[in-house]
């Protein structure tokens, strides 16, 4: 049985730390003037009115689509798919987007991947033509599902479906021209998260120039791709890549967890670990001497209160027989490899910061 009134408070705050999360996680890896460009089309007076007419279309916009466009939501993606979507959510801290598979008839005027949205993260979906996905080399489709992961993350949604309406309305020029400044950085944000789960800066390459051949007109215009490829050659000498080269495995045990480094997270909360062990631990010896030192004491009273002290006696007894166990303390983990240590501290040390990364794509943009 659910309790909305018990069951609510705690979704909610469930929901706010996931968002929080991505927040973190995403100025890990995305570009500096796409997230301030986000930031001011949301809460701009000229920026969210006009946004917010996508969160107003939206319901006829899925009516539309789901006659024309979308298979029936019965029709899932493998399961293979959707593990390695869960993967790579995990590791971007990515939210949790709704999939929707296109027909035959109508892909080839789609790109293989579409994330759309509403604004302020309100709803999430990836578009796919499941054909054309399966069709990928597995580092290549990696790549792009963390591409248009990374969008989401972003909030680049809602600039999609907003010019989605506009091809559907007949509207795109106007859309385009006022969208054009957020489209143009919007891409970089998102190869970089591509880049972070792809295997290689080549896979990354070959992505990149596969999404440009198949870029359909509605969409908005991407930058030339000798910009997009110094990008990601910038991003990958980047303090994250040397983070993620040497930290993750390949079960996808790892996660990002900015602005501190993982490692020494993960010292820290060792020794907080094995510091309230130790506390319960003495906490409980603690106790165990006042108990007996009481009980030595009240032997020694006098005859006439044997009987008070019996009846205290057993409440004494019956307590502890109520009383819970005391769990075992968890066993403290294994010391930090510091081989591996020393690796990462020398890779972090050579590598590039985000801000280098970019005032380097600023510049090469020509928005200074």
């Amino acid at each position: 049985m659910v309790h909305i009134a018990a069951d609510l408070p705690q979704f909610l705050q469930r929901r706010e730390l996931a968002a929080y999360e991505q927040r973190l996680a995403r100025t890990a890896y995305a570009y500096g003037v796409d997230l301030r460009r986000a930031q001011w089309l949301a809460t701009s007076t000229v920026g969210d009115p006009l946004m917010r007419t996508v969160d107003r279309r939206w319901s006829s916009m899925v009516q539309g689509l789901e006659a024309d466009s979308v298979r029936p939501l019965r029709k899932a993606p493998p399961t293979a798919l959707l593990e390695e979507l869960a993967r790579l959510i995990h590791m971007l801290r990515a939210p949790l987007p709704t999939i929707r598979l296109l027909r035959p008839e109508v892909a080839g005027d789609w790109p293989t991947i579409t994330p759309l949205g509403t604004t302020k993260g309100g709803l999430h979906w990836l578009v796919m033509d499941l054909d054309r996905v399966m069709a990928l080399s597995a580092p290549e489709r990696t790549f792009a599902l963390a591409s248009a992961l990374g969008h989401l993350q972003c909030d680049h949604g809602a600039i999609f479906a907003a010019h989605l309406m506009a091809h559907r309305g007949r509207r795109v020029g106007l859309v385009k021209g006022l969208l054009r400044p957020w489209a143009k950085v919007s891409v970089f944000s998102a190869d970089r998260a591509g880049l972070v789960a792809a295997p290689s800066l080549e896979v990354a390459f070959e992505a990149v120039e596969r999404q440009a051949s198949e870029h359909p007109a509605w969409m908005p215009r991407w930058p030339d791709l000798a910009t997009r490829r110094q990008s990601l050659e910038d991003f990958d000498k980047s303090s994250m890549m040397a983070r993620r080269r040497l930290l993750c495995d390949d079960h996808g045990g790892w996660s990002m967890a900015p602005p501190g480094r993982e490692e020494e997270m993960d010292s820290i909360g060792r020794k907080m670990a094995s510091a309230l062990g130790g506390a319960i631990r003495m906490g409980g010896r603690l106790a165990m001497k006042i108990e007996g030192y009481e009980r030595r004491r009240k032997d020694d009273g006098d005859a006439s209160d044997e009987a008070d002290e019996d009846e205290e006696a057993k409440v004494d007894a019956n307590a502890e027989a109520e009383a819970p166990e005391e769990p075992k303390a968890a066993p403290e983990p294994p010391p930090i490899d510091p081989e591996r240590a020393s690796r990462l501290e020398k890779a972090l040390r050579d590598a590039w910061s985000l801000a280098r990364c970019d005032q380097r794509l600023t510049r090469r943009l020509g928005l200074l």
